[in-house]
């Protein structure tokens, strides 16, 4: 039988006001790098200003190294040291100057007020809400939950303790603003359809930096992420489209390269075909292709729990339980469900279903 796992913390999520944590059980058990493909991609990016220096296998923290050192979310509490000890491996004796933040689930911000106690004078950037978000104490309470558990399934007894007025965002950013870090300029852009708060960064127009709206590439399977609107998530793609950067970073992946062409990363595209605009249109399919099966799923099956069994065995088919367990999908797979049948299955009105799914 498939339910819904850990219904009473779910509620607590949803009654605390912090019902975007949800997702932040994404990866809580990730150990292990998905693939040797990964494995190799992170050998070639020593060379590169933009290294993963997570302390877990999450990949949710990223180093841009320049005359102003920049971090790419935080990563989780219980493996901050470890982060940290990365960092300094990078950097020397130079400090960590910012934190960019994706979103304000708890596997890519934990990490903060670890990085603060290290060098004092960092200065954490994000949306509104994200900040909002954060000021509330059953929000704190709750991250340091998720934390808990997260540690527990790392073998540890639990995640170690923080000051929660730490864990804030010193400076808000929204769409368009610019931030001078020296050699790297780095233009904001708001991109919600995972989380309400979810910002995308392009650093130059080297690299943008995905918010996990536009999904997430691996196991073979482009697991859909919108978790608060379908179409938000269309129009991000759209819209880091034309923002025109070199290379995209996708969220828990690393930045997307030729040699990702036909493996899991990227399955169907093939090396020579590799662009920026073919991942785009990728990103895309991925999006209408998940939001078609999901409504079908929605009309073939009429309970909660049905529907959550096929979503279980269509989008985290190869996926191991280390990496991300099956509860921790179903958390995720309920909010996407409810997505789908809010946008795309209101008959009322034509256009507006049309608009909603994405045709217009």
């Amino acid at each position: 039988m498939v339910r819904l796992p850990n219904d009473c913390l779910a509620k607590y999520i949803k009654d605390s006001g912090y019902h975007q944590l949800i997702s932040g059980w994404y990866f809580i058990f990730v150990q292990a790098m998905s693939n040797n493909n990964q494995l190799e991609k992170d050998k070639k990016m020593e060379n590169d200003y933009i290294v993963c220096v997570c302390g877990d296998a999450s990949r949710a923290a990223y180093l841009i190294k320049g005359e102003k050192n920049v971090l790419f979310d935080a990563g989780m509490a219980y493996s901050a040291d470890r982060m940290i000890e990365n960092i300094k491996r990078e950097l020397g004796d130079q400090p960590l100057d910012a934190v960019l933040l994706s979103h304000s689930h708890y596997d890519h911000i934990s990490g903060v007020p670890f990085l603060r106690k290290e060098w004092p004078d960092l200065v954490v950037y994000g949306s509104a809400y994200a900040k909002r978000i954060l000021e509330k104490l059953s929000a704190k309470k709750t991250m340091r939950e998720l934390s808990d558990a997260a540690a527990q399934g790392a073998g540890l007894k639990k995640a170690p303790d923080y000051r929660d007025e730490d864990l804030v965002v010193d400076k808000v950013v929204k769409e368009g603003d610019v931030l001078d870090f020296g050699d790297h300029k780095i233009t904001v852009f708001e991109t919600p359809g995972h989380t309400k708060c979810s910002l995308s960064y392009m650093v130059d127009h080297d690299v943008v930096f995905a918010s996990e709206t536009v999904g997430v590439t691996t196991s073979e399977v482009y697991m859909p992420c919108y978790l608060v609107g379908y179409q938000m998530s269309l129009d991000a793609v759209e819209k880091l489209r034309r923002a025109g950067a070199k290379r995209i970073f996708i969220t828990h992946v690393g930045i997307l390269t030729p040699e990702d062409a036909g493996t899991a990363l990227l399955p169907g595209l093939k090396k020579e075909e590799f662009s920026t605009d073919r991942v785009w249109d990728y990103l895309e399919a991925g999006l209408k292709r998940t939001k078609d099966e999901i409504v079908e799923i929605i009309k073939k099956y009429p309970t909660e729990e049905e529907r959550l069994k096929v979503m279980l065995a269509t989008y985290h088919k190869g996926v191991k339980q280390e990496e991300q367990p099956d509860f921790a999908f179903l958390l995720n797979a309920a909010a996407t469900l409810k997505v789908v049948e809010r946008e795309c299955m209101n008959e009322k009105e034509e256009s507006s279903h049309e608009y909603h799914c994405g045709s217009r």
